[in-house]
């Protein structure tokens, strides 16, 4: 009985040892893969279009990176980056007919070939692109309206619907990703503001350059923020995004409408839970 108990003992320590082992493996693979850095040049195709439609899958470092390689190719092809394939072969399909004869065109002309009569289908939108279409911005809350108002605030716009992601929750990334349509993703900016963005601060030369704005939460507190810009439609409120996250219950999920205004002709952003 006792040699049995020994032998019993005897295996669970082996297997604890095993466990051990298999934890501590886990726990360097775990570490590796923290040390990893991005890398977007294996994929960089892949990489750039979630980049513009996911954006919130990259931190702002990542998008730097992808929007650094973006603006290196457009000086060295100076062409745009993502040219449908379909395109380039109807170019290369009209060019090839541009080349045939007149010869050709006039057999082609005597065969007098019946020609069916094409469909007339009519072409429906997909609905997403009809929520686009027929989408108007939403009626400015009379609550809202009033506070703007009182701060003597003009030039108001609606620039976008923003559903929050677990990305702009994070403590770590801090930061409100705004990803705008491109017909208003400058008509909110003055001409000083546009030409700012662009420009890379003198210091580290790799970060870009933001502007001061205001931004008020949805009980109108007020937080001093900063505005930058990745890419052609993308933005992000930086600094002082983690207090107002602090201040307001924020869920994954949740839809704000941010308004734009002016006062004194500095920009402040109005986010609205309504």
């Amino acid at each position: 009985m006792m040699k049995m108990n020994e032998n019993m003992e005897a295996m669970l320590e082996k297997k604890a040892a095993m466990a051990r082992k298999k934890i501590n493996a886990l726990m360097q693979n775990m570490e590796t893969m923290e040390e990893r850095k991005f890398n977007p040049f294996p994929h960089f195709t892949l990489h750039n279009l979630l980049s513009y439609y996911a954006p919130q899958l990259y931190t702002e470092k990542d998008l730097a990176q992808i929007e650094k390689i973006n603006q290196h190719l457009r000086q060295e092809t100076k062409l745009p980056l993502n040219i449908p394939q379909s395109t380039m072969k109807g170019e290369a399909v009209n060019k090839k007919k541009r080349c045939r004869s007149s010869d050709e065109g006039s057999m082609a002309d005597k065969a007098k070939r019946r020609v069916k009569p094409k469909s007339t289908k009519k072409m429906v939108p997909k609905k997403q692109d009809k929520e686009k279409l027929s989408s108007p911005p939403p009626i400015l809350p009379i609550d809202v309206e009033i506070k703007i108002k009182e701060l003597n605030g003009t030039d108001i716009k609606h620039i976008m619907c923003k559903e929050l992601f677990d990305s702009d929750l994070s403590k770590h990334q801090s930061r409100l990703l705004m990803s705008l349509k491109e017909d208003i993703a400058d008509d909110f900016l003055n001409d000083t503001e546009k030409k700012t963005f662009g420009r890379k601060d003198r210091g580290t030369k790799s970060k870009l350059v933001g502007i001061e704005v205001i931004v008020l939460d949805p009980s109108f507190r007020e937080f001093t923020m900063s505005l930058r810009k990745w890419g052609k439609s993308l933005y992000s409120l930086v600094q002082d995004w983690k207090h107002v996250m602090r201040q307001n219950s924020f869920e994954i999920g949740q839809k704000l409408n941010i308004w734009t205004f002016r006062v004194n002709s500095k920009l402040h952003f109005l986010l609205d839970k309504n």
